[in-house]
């Protein structure tokens, strides 16, 4: 169960709407993309990997800072992990 399910679980219904559903499971998609953006960058070392590897997290931590943004306007709340603290959300 993941964590919308479970609170669905205890609560007896579900607490977002469709749209915001959505807008977490992207959330929490992104946040996987840059963690992986970033093991990537941590393995690599050939020049060429490591600009891929540049460009790589930098889009997943622009996808990742609109999504935030996002759910912002929609007033939900995102716990980050430490791995994202210098994503910046305007």
């Amino acid at each position: 169960m993941n964590r919308k399910e479970i609170l669905a679980h205890i609560t007896g219904k579900n607490m977002y709407t469709e749209e915001q559903e959505r807008l977490l499971d992207a959330i929490d998609k992104a946040r996987e993309d840059l963690k992986n953006a970033v093991g990537y960058f941590e393995l690599v070392n050939d020049p060429r990997l490591v600009d891929y590897a540049i460009y790589m997290e930098e889009a997943a931590k622009a996808k990742y800072a609109y999504l935030l943004n996002e759910a912002k306007k929609s007033n939900l709340k995102v716990i980050s992990s430490d791995i994202l603290q210098e994503v910046k959300v305007g």
